[in-house]
């Protein structure tokens, strides 16, 4: 039995959408993190927040002049339609899970919540350990104080 990629699809693969759908992608995440990071950003940030504005204008460009203004067209007006309807489906689903995270971390605030949930292969075992040297110093710290100051008569108490 001989399958080819055709078959196993069900249908023939179209590199040009994918191509058009991968540079809408590109371009439209691009432009996104430059938003961002040129609004948010300060400094060095915002000024590879601007180049990253810069990039995904000449990607969306470069592609919308392949498709409509050079004369042979590179990349088919059909093509360039769905691969923007693709790669903005593909945002919305990616913004949506981000939400569901989101709401899922807001939701949860400590620890005890996190064991309502069964995440506890989330805590760490190194911190945990951490924590435990840290209340033994303590522990051991406290102890040694109240031997040097239980021969001090007075400490600063209320007199009788």
């Amino acid at each position: 039995m001989n399958l080819t990629i055709d078959d196993l699809l069900g249908h023939t693969w179209n590199f040009e959408f994918f191509v058009a759908a991968f540079l809408f992608g590109l371009g439209l995440a691009t432009l996104g993190s430059g938003l961002f990071t040129a609004y948010f950003g300060a400094g060095k940030s915002q000024q590879i927040g601007f180049g990253l504005i810069v990039m995904a204008i000449l990607v969306l460009g470069g592609q919308y002049h392949q498709t409509y203004i050079a004369d042979p067209a590179t990349l088919d007006a059909t093509n360039f339609r769905y691969g923007l309807i693709a790669a903005i489906a593909a945002m919305v689903g990616m913004v949506a899970g981000m939400f569901v995270v989101l709401f899922i971390l807001m939701k949860v605030d400590t620890v005890d919540d996190l064991e309502d949930l069964d995440l506890e292969d989330l805590e760490d075992l190194d911190l945990d350990e951490e924590l435990k040297k840290l209340e033994e110093e303590l522990a051991d710290d406290d102890n040694g104080s109240e031997d040097t100051s239980s021969g001090d008569a007075d400490e600063g108490g209320d007199e009788e």
